[in-house]
């Protein structure tokens, strides 16, 4: 048990020392990973770590701006389905949900490389539906290179899945629900996350606040913001993975 306190307490610690994460969110996390590392066992952590870590060196060379220190809500959405999928393979021991675990953190590491090295893409990305060019960092383009990202994230996280279960074709449905949360994600971003218009310098953004001001709706609906939209994806990917494998 002394394991299984210490290394997501490292963790937590470290991002609390990177001030990535708030206080609350280090805290519900950290409670998370306790949960992971002592029933999913130490490689199902070790997808949870690195997906943190991952993300904090994706963010470092984002070419839109960085991501601001996350709170508990995008603790929530991009951790807690995973971690249902862990709490349930230990009630029932059936492997279907561990498998499912993997499944959704590759959807989240996938979406979060996709996001980040997408940017350094020389083309613009573009709608996903109309094929329209979009600016770079708006929500729900794609690019070329932002789809082999989120490819490449799936299959970490497949791989470290390989080290547990030596099954080919489980680490092929893994590695490709990466890349299909990661379209997913672009699909809920383009048709429904909100977008604003920012009043003083007429930016389209998704933040509600921008140079100080209130900004202005012009699209989607403004209960459902990237949070919501990863927590949705986390949730489509559960469900899909779960009628793929049983």
């Amino acid at each position: 048990m002394y394991l299984e306190v210490l290394l997501p307490s490292i963790l937590a610690l470290y991002a609390l020392y990177k001030k990535k994460i708030t206080l609350s969110g280090v805290i519900f996390a950290w409670v998370l990973g306790i949960i992971i590392l002592t029933w999913g066992g130490y490689l199902a952590f070790t997808a949870l770590a690195l997906v943190f870590l991952l993300t904090i060196f994706t963010d470092k060379i984002k070419k839109t701006k960085k991501d601001k220190t996350r709170d508990i809500k995008q603790m929530i959405s991009n951790v807690l389905t995973a971690s249902i999928c862990i709490v349930i393979y230990y009630l029932t021991e059936n492997n279907i949900f561990y498998i499912m675990y993997y499944a959704v953190i590759a959807s989240s590491l996938s979406d979060t490389m996709a996001s980040s090295i997408g940017t350094l893409s020389k083309k613009r990305p573009i709608n996903i539906f109309t094929q329209k060019k979009l600016k770079t960092g708006e929500p729900g383009g794609v690019t070329l290179l932002g789809l082999l990202a989120s490819l490449l994230g799936g299959i970490i996280i497949g791989l470290i899945y390989l080290f547990s279960q030596l099954n080919i074709s489980n680490f092929i449905l893994i590695s490709l629900m990466g890349l299909v949360g990661s379209l997913f994600d672009s699909i809920l971003g383009t048709l429904f996350e909100g977008k604003y218009i920012c009043q003083a310098c007429g930016i389209k953004t998704e933040d509600k606040l921008h140079c100080n001001l209130p900004t202005n709706l012009i699209e989607g609906y403004a209960s459902i913001d990237n949070n919501m939209v990863n927590l949705l994806n986390n949730i489509f990917i559960f469900i899909l993975s779960y009628i793929l494998l049983y």
